[in-house]
């Protein structure tokens, strides 16, 4: 019953807490896109716009553009705090000059919108890796392409194969 009405809570009202208190921890600036699926989901993406006192940096001023993905049991805030006290390699690279774009799944906190369900909706949590490859991943691109008006972004994703886990990157 707790569950229910914590998933209905976030999913009414999205608020961005653990993502915004570590960007306010290590001084840089974002905003939250949101991000439809051609299978109806509604994903939150987050883009890390530069650092807190800076003007944004353009995308077209960058090395390029960036999608970061987690990994299983992971959202986009839970893989940055799995760096302790060292900074995450993400804004790592928006030091090093890229514009970059870090996912969320489709079910976790950051990504429970649907245009037809809500997640008290059995169907809404029917989906797998599969469907998160053939709509989740080209919908994120797609986005970040027209909102930086680039032909081609980086991708760079974290896949669990047993130990040790890597890290993939698709251009």
């Amino acid at each position: 019953m707790l569950s229910s009405l914590i998933s209905r809570q976030l999913a009414a009202e999205p608020t961005y807490d653990r993502f915004a208190q570590l960007m306010d921890h290590w001084g840089y600036t974002w905003e939250a896109i949101e991000v439809p699926t051609a299978d109806n989901y509604i994903l939150t993406t987050f883009h890390i716009t530069g650092k807190t006192g800076q003007v944004p940096t353009e995308p077209t001023d960058t090395k390029g553009s960036v999608l970061i993905q987690h990994g299983n049991l992971q959202d986009a805030a839970s893989w940055l705090t799995a760096f302790g006290n060292n900074k995450p390699f993400h804004l790592q690279l928006v030091d090093e000059g890229y514009d970059i774009w870090l996912g969320n799944n489709r079910g976790t906190e950051y990504s429970q919108g649907h245009n037809t369900l809500t997640t008290d909706d059995p169907e809404f949590w029917n989906f797998d890796w599969t469907d998160m490859g053939e709509f989740d991943v080209p919908a994120n691109i797609l986005a970040i392409k027209e909102a930086t008006k680039q032909e081609k972004i980086q991708y760079l994703s974290l896949i669990h194969i047993s130990e040790p886990t890597r890290l993939r990157r698709i251009s």
